[in-house]
């Protein structure tokens, strides 16, 4: 499939208002192996993920081939469940890529009143474009130095199928299509981590607002053992990473508040 012509630098997409319910964000974070009574009738972040996929995809970027590469999310004040959110957004850069292009979006989302309550922006691969060599992908480095664990946790293949159950990429689900791409099995939703960095610093603060940006660098398979790391700085959670049972990170984040 080849980018339409209007989907290009500064192109703003349509906006779209939807809500979060209950029973999704209680099945998402099950799905995690993470308590949902620990947002209460809050909604935790990463529930704006799948949303914003919806909003690409109704322009025509498919997801099955693409691959998410970061993701930033500035949460100014929460959102709540079942609460009407408007979701506007543009792209700011198309960079080339070998398997297509790299798209770099920004996001607003807001209540009905107009309060824009989170900031975001996100790139990935896209299987769409002329298909030209890359000029890098900027990543944060990989160390592990100065990290200490705070938690371990083992993904349930049924799980990990029945998160992305929605978002049509059987790469979460289907252990063939996964063998397609390269992969040994089904690999975990990314937005799955961010849970994790969510559970981390909501057990930790419980914030209201924070600041946070994730890298996606390997594969979480669905069977895999994840193992959360991370370095304090002046007395606050400054960086993490989750690690793969192989001892590589999966992600990288970075704490710009909280």
């Amino acid at each position: 499939m080849s980018a339409a012509p209007d989907i290009e630098s500064g192109f703003e997409f349509p906006t779209r208002t939807f809500s979060v319910t209950k029973a999704d964000q209680e099945r998402k974070l099950n799905c995690s192996g993470i308590d949902p009574a620990l947002y209460g009738d809050q909604l935790e972040i990463a529930m704006l993920g799948l949303p914003t996929l919806e909003v690409l995809m109704a322009c025509g970027i498919p997801i099955l081939g693409g691959v998410h590469l970061s993701q930033r999310f500035h949460q100014l004040e929460p959102f709540f469940l079942e609460e009407p959110i408007t979701a506007a957004g543009r792209i700011l850069e198309i960079n080339p890529h070998p398997r297509g292009c790299i798209l770099r979006c920004q996001f607003t989302y807001s209540r009905a009143d107009g309060t824009v309550c989170v900031e975001a922006e996100r790139s990935g691969i896209s299987p769409i474009g002329a298909r030209e060599p890359s000029d890098g992908i900027p990543r944060p480095d990989e160390s592990i130095e100065g990290f200490s664990e705070i938690m371990r946790r083992t993904l349930v293949p049924d799980q990990i199928a029945d998160y992305s159950s929605e978002a049509g990429n059987l790469i979460h689900s289907d252990p063939d299509v996964a063998k397609e791409h390269a992969f040994r099995a089904p690999i975990a939703a990314g937005l799955m981590g961010i849970h994790f960095y969510r559970e981390a610093l909501e057990k930790a603060y419980r914030p209201k607002s924070f600041d946070l940006e994730v890298w996606f660098r390997r594969p979480m398979f669905w069977d895999d053992t994840l193992s959360l790391v991370a370095r304090e700085e002046h007395g606050r959670i400054a960086a993490m990473h989750l690690l793969c049972s192989n001892g590589k990170p999966a992600s990288n984040c970075v704490v710009h508040a909280v």
